[in-house]
This record gives structure tokens, C-alpha cells and sequence, in this order.
């Protein structure tokens, strides 16, 4: 046996001289030539379209709930904003009754029947009377007996008093009162007809003290038919 070696080339060209030769043969022989083998395999084509919508598939089995274990308790919070001040409360019982108190130290003596009023009026007059600038208003007329009317009252008991007084003018006033040099209160008024105007303190007085009534500015009082008085009480006395 002889073995003959054949390269792939030279199949190849053998092969194709065989398929010339059979074509060449066909245009004059009769006969019929055999079929070729298959093809090389193509190139797979693309992916086609989708298909059409499935039938809805059947109810799934009904599942079974799983409750897992309690967790752990978490972080405390902020704090949170003060609330809104709620109701009062009701009210708590009588405590007890707290000790006795220290006897306390006789000082003095109080005569509760020391008492000292006066009540002075402007006399009678026919025309008003005008009161320049920082002048004494004249109460020259005792209304309570025993007495005696002047430019200024002299306090004879030291105590707490009610000073008031009432007058009636025409065209201004300006009034104040005074204790001895020193101004208390003033008040002015100034109309366009008969007026009455009136003012009251309480002053602590002493003994000696003056009391007085000016005009820190020039006034009109009028005391024809009607009465401009300047009163005083004592209301309790005092220890100096």
C-alpha cells in the first residue's frame, strides 16, 4: 500500500477542477450530475417581534403572616416644649394656728381725743376781689366759734390733716397751698364765665406750723352771694 500525502490546497484545487470538468461534461453528455453537498451554516438572523399577551395564570396560595420578635427599645427623645399653665388648684385647708405673738413695748399714750379743725371764709365783698401774684388769699371771716381768721392758720396739734378749699371767681385763678414757705399743690383755672374750682390734700403738720393759701398768679375771687372758704381737720394726731 502506497500512502499519498495531500495538502489541504491542493483539495482545494482539485476540487475545483473536478466541478468545471462536470460542467463542461453537462453541455455535451446527457446524463444527469449529482447534487453538491450542503452549504456553509448563515449567520443567525435577528430576534423577531414579541409575541401576544399570555392568559392570566391562576390565584397564588394565600400566604401566611410572619409577626418577627419584638425589637429592642429605641433612644429617649428630645424634650419636648412647656406646656400651657393649667387650672388653679383648689384651695388647701387652714393651716394650724402659728404661736402668740412677744408682748409689744408701751411708747406713749395717745389722747384720742385731741382733735383741731378750722374753717375760715372770704368776706363779704361786692366786687371781686383781685389777689396779685404770689399773695396770701384773706379766709378773714371764722366760721367755726372761738376761731380767729388771719392770712395763715397756725397749727396747735401736731397731726395728720385734710387740707381743702373752695372758691368761686370770675376770670382766672391760680391758687396753691402752702405750709409755711413751701409750695404743696397748685391749681390753675382760667373760664369765660363765674366758675367754682376746689382742691383737698392730706399734709402731716406740726405744731406751729402756718398754713396758707396764694395766688401764684393774679386772681379774681368773687364772694358776693357766694362763699370761698378754706377748711382743715385733724384727722389722728401725731408724737412730735
Amino acid at each position: 500500500m502506497v500512502l499519498i500525502c495531500i495538502s489541504a490546497h491542493t483539495v482545494i484545487l482539485f476540487t475545483a477542477l473536478l466541478l468545471l470538468v462536470a460542467s463542461s461534461g453537462s453541455d455535451t453528455c446527457t446524463g444527469r450530475g449529482y447534487f453538491g453537498k450542503p452549504g456553509i451554516p448563515g449567520i443567525p438572523g435577528t430576534d423577531g417581534k414579541d409575541g401576544l399577551k399570555g392568559i392570566k395564570g391562576d390565584p397564588g396560595e394565600n400566604a401566611t403572616r410572619v409577626i418577627g420578635l419584638k425589637g429592642d427599645p429605641g433612644d429617649p427623645g428630645l424634650l419636648g416644649r412647656p406646656g400651657e399653665k393649667g387650672e388653679r388648684g383648689l384651695e388647701g385647708l387652714l393651716g394650724l394656728q402659728g404661736p402668740k405673738g412677744e408682748k409689744g413695748t408701751l411708747t406713749e399714750v395717745v389722747n384720742l381725743k385731741q382733735f383741731y379743725v378750722f374753717s375760715h371764709k372770704v368776706r363779704y365783698r361786692s366786687l371781686p376781689l383781685p389777689v396779685l401774684s404770689n399773695s396770701k388769699v384773706s379766709f378773714d371771716h371764722p366760721i367755726v366759734p372761738g376761731e380767729v381768721a388771719d392770712e395763715a392758720v397756725s397749727v396747735t396739734i401736731s397731726g395728720m390733716y385734710h387740707i381743702s378749699y373752695h372758691v368761686t371767681f370770675t376770670q382766672s385763678v391760680c391758687l396753691k397751698i402752702f405750709v409755711g414757705e413751701e409750695g404743696k399743690v397748685g391749681f390753675c383755672h382760667s373760664p369765660k364765665s363765674i366758675m367754682v374750682t376746689s382742691a383737698s390734700m392730706v399734709l402731716p403738720l406740726n405744731k406751729g406750723d402756718k398754713l396758707s393759701i396764694r395766688a401764684t398768679e393774679q386772681s379774681y375771687l368773687l364772694s358776693r352771694d357766694v362763699d370761698c372758704t378754706f377748711t382743715g381737720f385733724m384727722l389722728f394726731p401725731t408724737n412730735q
